[in-house]
């Protein structure tokens, strides 16, 4: 495991193997598991995948997702197919606990956003939602949660072979209002972010690097008013990070991913780095692509994009092939599938394989 340092006057990277040799990326095994960080009373749900992308250097990228209001990890893990993701790349995930309107739930263990009627196995498979009042957990004071998003990564960091250089966010409905407040004040701490039905920059947004975005809304989303605000968050984004789209003057490009879905862009813009909006007709306060997990979501089309596999495939761009399978087949390994029949039956990987990558 590479961790970084930190003297007086001296820093330097420090690789740690287990009894094996190979790189010991987490104390946790495979799963999801609940991690408590007493020093600010605070609490997340740490995804870690079943194999790792090859670790170098520059270690492992992480995704950090950010409930909505009334929901909890358990929820949005389900809503987004988020274990599914972290599986299938290699990389690390965590989704951090909001509070309650008091703020006396930051230690209360797995159930901590569920009701007091929906506890166990109830609330991990997210069979339900707590009712949106002060029991709630959300994000209502986005400076005491940026301190406590920066006490998660300074925990990755220590814990992981997590990169502090390949961290990104994205968030759901009040999560996703949350990133939009990161993007704008922890921009020095994450690369990408992806807020989804929660496009609301606050007032004076500035960012001190260039970032990447992914704004996502559904058109008529009666409950966060997204659709008028998601044009006018992201291209004030593209201004600050000086990005220009690829038509004329500099024009942002509208493109058709599908018949449901199109979505907005200006790609050209510093460090590799892109700015992007995306639009689901008819869709409602709902994640693109997905249905909600206790069956409280319309049937949707299928050309629907979805959008958590869509800010994976974005973020990837901006890791350097960090993530499982890059650069396979080799050449050799084709040849030698070709020139034998029946091809060879392969029985690696078979969480992959086999279709349990899911829940």
């Amino acid at each position: 495991m590479w961790r970084l340092l930190l003297l007086p006057g001296l820093s330097f990277a420090l690789q740690v193997h287990d009894a094996s040799g190979a790189p010991e990326c987490s104390r946790h095994p495979p799963g999801k598991h609940v991690v408590k960080l007493p020093e600010v009373q605070r609490q997340f749900l740490l995804v870690v995948p079943q194999e790792y992308t090859p670790v170098q250097a520059s270690g492992i990228p992480l995704v950090l997702v950010f409930h909505g209001f009334g929901d909890s990890p358990w929820y949005s893990n389900l809503l987004m197919d988020f274990n599914q993701h972290i599986d299938r790349y290699g990389w690390l995930g965590i989704l951090p606990f909001g509070l309650n309107e008091t703020g006396t739930n930051g230690l209360s263990g797995e159930g901590a956003c569920c009701s007091s009627e929906c506890q166990g196995e109830c609330c991990t498979k997210a069979q339900a939602l707590n009712k949106k009042d002060s029991t709630a957990c959300g994000w209502r004071d986005p400076e005491r949660d940026t301190k406590f998003v920066e006490a998660i990564l300074k925990w990755a960091v220590q814990n992981s072979c997590a990169d502090p250089d390949k961290v990104f966010a994205a968030g759901f409905s009040m999560g996703g209002m949350f990133v939009n407040y990161l993007a704008c004040h922890a921009s020095h701490l994450i690369r990408g972010f992806a807020p989804v039905s929660g496009n609301v920059l606050p007032i004076g947004c500035q960012i001190s690097r260039p970032i990447s975005y992914i704004g996502m809304c559904g058109s008529q989303d009666t409950i966060a008013h997204c659709q008028d605000t998601l044009e006018i968050t992201a291209s004030s984004l593209s201004k600050m990070n000086r990005c220009s789209g690829a038509g004329p003057d500099g024009a942002a490009i509208t493109f058709a991913r599908s018949a449901t879905t199109s979505c907005k862009a200006w790609d050209v813009c510093p460090k590799h780095n892109f700015v992007e909006l995306c639009m689901t007709e008819g869709l409602a306060h709902d994640v693109s692509g997905h249905l909600r997990p206790d069956d409280t979501s319309w049937i949707r089309p299928g050309s629907d994009l979805d959008i958590t596999e869509y800010f994976f495939q974005k973020f990837s761009l901006l890791v350097n092939g960090s993530m499982l399978f890059w650069g396979k087949p080799t050449a050799k390994e084709i040849d030698y599938k070709y020139s034998r029949w029946p091809y060879p039956k392969q029985y690696d990987h078979p969480y992959i394989r086999n279709g349990s990558v899911g829940h």
